[in-house]
């Protein structure tokens, strides 16, 4: 069962772009390693532009582990999370309905 996930956090202003950085070095590796990671979305808060929000869907628990164990997740955690303000709040859906179906 396809597993649908946020992702949300602040981090420090001045540490922006080094955040955008890496979550774009982060999507690069799902893009090419997690073909079961099929949806990937990174968002920037417009009217807080040092808040993040990423939108995840994987194919199954396995592809989750998968992701949580790849080299990218873990210099993505060493690198963003000691400048994030409060820990990274990670919530799990269910699909109610979709376009997509």
């Amino acid at each position: 069962m396809p597993i649908y996930m946020t992702a949300q956090y602040q981090v420090r202003p001045n540490k922006v772009e080094r955040t955008k950085n890496n979550i774009r070095q982060l999507v690069e590796h799902v893009k090419g390693h997690e073909l079961l990671t099929t949806i990937y979305i990174a968002q920037k808060e417009i009217l807080n532009p040092s808040r993040f929000m990423h939108i995840l869907r994987f194919e199954d628990e396995n592809t989750l582990t998968v992701h949580q164990n790849s080299p990218a997740s873990a210099q993505f955690v060493q690198t963003v999370y000691p400048e994030t303000l409060k820990p990274v709040k990670f919530m799990e859906y269910n699909l109610v309905a979709t376009k997509n179906q």
